[in-house]
């Protein structure tokens, strides 16, 4: 990724995400989800499914949950998507590590976010939390 305004903005919304999923703050990741956002978890189980409409209380749930959350995002390559130019394809790398009452737990994975870029130049997550 060549070192652009436009891709530090992007590189600096993902840092952005990932301090808010670390201090479990659901404002701040409400801010960075665009309005036609949609997650299906990445099963096939759909009480699990997030849009925007339902975000707040999804991630509320999630948060009361655990503790002591750290995320490490490893940027891996940016695609554009051919048939929507607003919106990108994020993939990173990530190592997810949290507190479950007094059970420590972690995961990992490669993971892909779509993202769109505003007309003023924002990022904004469409999917892929």
């Amino acid at each position: 990724m060549s070192d652009t305004e436009s891709n530090r903005a992007l590189l600096d919304m993902l840092d952005e995400y990932r301090r808010a999923v670390e201090s479990q703050n659901v404002d701040a990741i409400l801010r960075l989800l665009d309005e036609s956002f949609a997650d299906d978890g990445g099963t096939g189980d759909m009480s699990d499914d997030m849009d925007y409409a339902n975000a707040r209380q999804k991630l509320e749930e999630r948060f009361s949950r655990i503790s002591d959350v750290r995320l490490q995002m490893n940027f891996r390559k940016m695609e554009r998507s051919t048939s929507q130019p607003d919106i990108y394809f994020v993939s990173y790398n990530y190592r997810l590590s949290f507190s479950v009452g007094d059970k420590n737990m972690q995961d990992s994975d490669v993971k892909q976010m779509r993202v769109r870029k505003t007309k003023d130049g924002a990022w904004l997550i469409v999917s892929g939390i």
